[in-house]
């Protein structure tokens, strides 16, 4: 790998640094401590479709008792998307949804940049798109971050990929 200059010498997540890629290797590699940004861009993208799909305990239930609690782990996720297009849900609405989970557990989207934004289109009764936006941080200069989300109504199943403005 080659060397990379300081701006591009990124802290990967704790979730990265715990999962072991090789566990045969007794010592790891020095390129496996930092991250360039185009993986930061992919580790970023894989854990907003791991939230996305991830469902958080149901409205009603005694978590939300607790605000903290209701923002902890023990909530991660969304709330259920399936069935949502039979039930008359709003896109404003679902987008909220999507934008707040955003907000409580991708701290590497600045809170203040996000957008979420439904997309109609043509011939897609049981899905809805976002365009997901904001700024990743912290690093030593914001990168900006388009994300093209889908969601299929039926089975509640999201699909993140890099999109553009």
């Amino acid at each position: 790998m080659a060397e990379l200059t300081t701006r591009e010498r990124l802290q990967p997540s704790l979730l990265d640094r715990l999962t072991d890629d090789a566990p045969q290797e007794r010592v790891e590699s020095r390129d496996k401590r930092v991250m360039s940004m185009r993986q930061l861009r992919s580790a970023v993208l894989r854990d907003l479709e791991w939230l996305l799909n991830a469902g958080c305990r149901p409205q009603g239930d005694d978590v939300y008792d607790y605000p903290l609690v209701a923002k902890s782990v023990i909530n991660y996720g969304m709330s259920d998307m399936a069935g949502l297009a039979a039930a008359g849900i709003t896109q404003a609405s679902v987008e909220k949804m999507v934008e707040q989970a955003i907000r409580v557990f991708e701290p590497r989207i600045t809170s203040s940049t996000l957008r979420v934004r439904a997309v109609a289109l043509e011939g897609m009764e049981s899905g809805v798109t976002f365009q997901i936006s904001g700024e990743l941080c912290p690093l030593p200069m914001p990168e900006a971050l388009y994300v093209k989300t889908t969601v299929d109504l039926d089975t509640g199943r999201c699909e993140v990929k890099e999109g553009q403005q």
